[in-house]
């Protein structure tokens, strides 16, 4: 009778667990889906064929000195698929399968260097496309609440993971509008929160145009900032 009544009560506590968390899976989809909405897109389309921009970024010392300034022309292509970013007497350049890696107009046969710059690519494409690329499959969500980001904005929180990935992102939404106003990764245990300061409104949609990268402690008693972004939008092509 001990064993059947251990066995009911497993069963009982796994059933609890699964539909807890195919509630919050549910949660998560649907904020995800309000801000794509809020931010102009369709939930399961991007009408947009190509789009081009001007990333600046300024990194800054451990006092918030600025040391470093990086421009890069970034494109994003839907139909054929293509990412590419443009700095300097670099080109890199990917079609999701093949990478290229150009200085100086020669084409490099380096693997690390491919390697390298297939997951900058990804990087920027992952980056740009929120929070488009969270309804990409093999996204594992987790909505985990409602609270308050040491900027004093009400978020909804969404814990994202990824099964082949060694990072763990979350990202805020903002309870309001449903824009996406923060994102938070944890990359080898280093914490970095990124707030969207101001948005590039546009008939395309609403693009992140401004934001600040902070080193976080894990309690967040402290912000360091290490880096600000800035997105000028070039050209959109539908």
């Amino acid at each position: 009778m001990k064993i059947r009544f251990e066995i009911k009560l497993f069963l009982i506590i796994s059933i609890i667990f699964i539909n807890k968390i195919k509630s919050q899976n549910k949660k998560a989809i649907e904020i995800i889906e309000k801000s794509l909405i809020a931010h102009g897109f369709e939930p399961n389309a991007i009408k947009i064929k190509k789009i081009k921009y001007l990333k600046t970024t300024i990194s800054y010392d451990n006092i918030g000195q600025p040391n470093k300034e990086i421009k890069q022309s970034i494109t994003h292509q839907f139909d054929p698929f293509m990412t590419q970013i443009i700095s300097n007497n670099k080109l890199l350049k990917t079609n999701g399968i093949n990478t290229e890696v150009i200085i100086n107009g020669i084409l490099l046969n380096d693997l690390k260097r491919s390697e390298n710059a297939k997951s900058i690519l990804d990087g920027a494409y992952y980056v740009f496309w929120q929070p488009m690329k969270l309804k990409d499959p093999g996204t594992i969500l987790k909505y985990l609440g409602e609270e308050f980001l040491p900027n004093k904005k009400k978020v909804h929180v969404i814990n994202v993971s990824y099964a082949n990935g060694k990072d763990t992102w979350k990202f805020y939404f903002d309870t309001s509008t449903f824009l996406l106003i923060a994102t938070e990764v944890n990359h080898n245990n280093k914490i970095s929160l990124i707030y969207t300061s101001d948005f590039n409104i546009t008939k395309h949609g609403i693009f992140h145009h401004k934001r600040e990268s902070y080193n976080v402690t894990e309690n967040r008693s402290k912000l360091i900032l290490q880096a600000s972004y800035v997105y000028d939008i070039i050209e959109v092509v539908n």
